[in-house]
């Protein structure tokens, strides 16, 4: 696996080699570039799988990068880093496919952490490859980018399924959990269910509520703690506001 930094300020990026766990991840070989222009000609003459690229360059910035390798036909697994934590970029980065979208400065660990997903995400659809479309004539320079967004949003609801008991989930800590960035998280989720998710996590409470009550001995109390709605009064409030019915009458 190559990987390929793009970003203006050389000790940026000489900075994100240096935390690079090149051997553990399984990456060969990092390459550098200092502006659009640069990586564009890294890209027509190397393999690069993944790119880390910088979204806010003299010039051609990130995002008319991306426009442009779109145009060329050059699709590549992208994390984008930006120093600004702004919804109109996040928006941008998911319209592109990117993978994530990263604020910085990232941590060591971090950075190592969403290279690991981004590597491992290349080798699955690697390894089981979608049919291409027949009038598909773009040149993939890392893999395939269009099923990105649902790779996201999928895992995020296995995510919430399996923490409902968290009282305190939401879409921050969600995003913190997966290191990505909260609006980027949400506009992608919304995007792909056509809901918020907040939304969703109210309404994945409820349907575990009814089907513990139908299927379980538990007491209304235990079952709040178990949706993540330990307070009471509230978790009846919301059960009958969304079924009409009290706990216990739905339990009959």
């Amino acid at each position: 696996m190559n990987l390929l930094i793009t970003d203006d300020e050389y000790y940026i990026v000489q900075g994100l080699v240096g935390m690079i766990d090149k051997d553990e991840l399984g990456i060969d070989s990092i390459f550098t570039a200092y502006s659009a222009e640069q990586a564009f000609g890294i890209l027509q003459k190397e393999q690069v799988d993944l790119m880390l690229l910088d979204i806010e360059m003299p010039k051609e910035t990130g995002l008319e990068f991306l426009e442009r390798l779109n145009r060329e036909g050059i699709r590549i697994i992208t994390i984008i880093l930006s120093g600004h934590q702004r919804f109109d970029y996040a928006r941008e980065a998911i319209n592109h496919h990117c993978f994530n979208y990263l604020l910085k400065p990232i941590g060591k660990q971090s950075l190592n952490q969403e290279l690991s997903r981004a590597l491992s995400f290349i080798r699955s659809i690697r390894s089981n490859p979608a049919p291409a479309a027949e009038d598909d004539d773009t040149t993939p320079a890392g893999g395939d980018t269009k099923v990105i967004d649902s790779e996201f949003v999928h895992t995020v609801r296995s995510y919430i399924r399996d923490h409902l008991a968290d009282a305190d989930i939401n879409r921050v800590k969600i995003a913190e959990v997966m290191h990505l960035n909260p609006d980027y998280l949400s506009y992608c989720f919304h995007k792909e269910f056509n809901t918020t998710l907040t939304a969703y996590i109210a309404a994945k409470r409820m349907d575990q509520a009814k089907y513990l009550l139908k299927n379980t001995n538990l007491s209304i109390p235990e079952i709040a703690e178990q949706v993540g709605i330990p307070n009471v009064s509230y978790f009846y409030r919301q059960f009958k506001k969304v079924t009409g019915k009290t706990p216990q009458q739905y339990r009959k």
